[in-house]
């Protein structure tokens, strides 16, 4: 399956100065800028977005094929199509795929996607976090171009985790209304640590749209 890429939405940035003082609002919260030759992950992030992180995931395996190899092996699954982000770390995954959207969970602002990708006779479900809150580093940790060794400190690599999401989930978001699509088929592509025990894989989606042509 070939995934296209999905523009992401643009987000607004209002910029006030008053008694030398300047905030940038970003999504609903606002921060202080930062100053001269600080980190900023939000800027490291767009330097690799197009360049690295969506290739990966236009290139990234089907899902249904990496959980088989997972409940098969998983760690044969990890090392095949997975990353570590570190020794004893869980693997992880960039996966793509397409399936019908079973519920969409707005109610909190972690909102939740249901979604089964399983044939008929084998249904099986993932959760796509469709935000605007996404938890957790997949994201970041299933991508082979970023490593802790490349960050001064933990904080810095935390902040990346967190642009990240908030990039992934401004794209995914950007596709289409997420209640829009309860009971239409969609694709999807992002990224998932490997499940424990039966718990549904959890996805930080980067892409999520209507498949064209597809039925229910």
């Amino acid at each position: 399956m070939r995934w296209r890429t999905i523009a992401a939405a643009a987000l607004a940035v209002t910029t006030l100065s008053a008694s030398g003082c300047k905030l940038v609002w970003d999504a609903d919260q606002a921060t202080a800028a930062s100053p001269a030759g600080a980190f900023d992950a939000k800027a490291y992030v767009s330097g690799i977005w197009d360049a690295k992180v969506l290739p990966l995931l236009a290139n990234a395996p089907d899902a249904n094929t990496v959980l088989d190899a997972i409940a098969k092996d998983p760690e044969s699954a990890g090392k095949q199509f997975g990353h570590r982000a570190g020794d004893g770390q869980p693997w992880t995954y960039l996966i793509q795929g397409s399936g019908k959207v079973l519920s969409v969970d707005t109610a909190s602002r972690h909102g939740l996607m249901t979604v089964d990708i399983g044939p008929p006779a084998s249904p099986r479900q993932l959760v796509l976090q469709i935000g605007p809150v996404v938890f957790g580093t997949a994201l970041r940790d299933a991508l082979p171009v970023i490593s802790f060794g490349d960050f001064v400190n933990q904080i810095e690599y935390a902040e990346v985790s967190r642009a990240l999401n908030d990039r992934a989930v401004a794209m995914a978001r950007a596709g289409a209304d997420p209640a829009s699509l309860a009971g239409k088929m969609i694709l999807f592509a992002g990224a998932a640590t490997q499940p424990a025990g039966n718990s549904p894989v959890q996805v930080t989606p980067v892409s999520i749209a209507p498949a064209e042509g597809a039925h229910s």
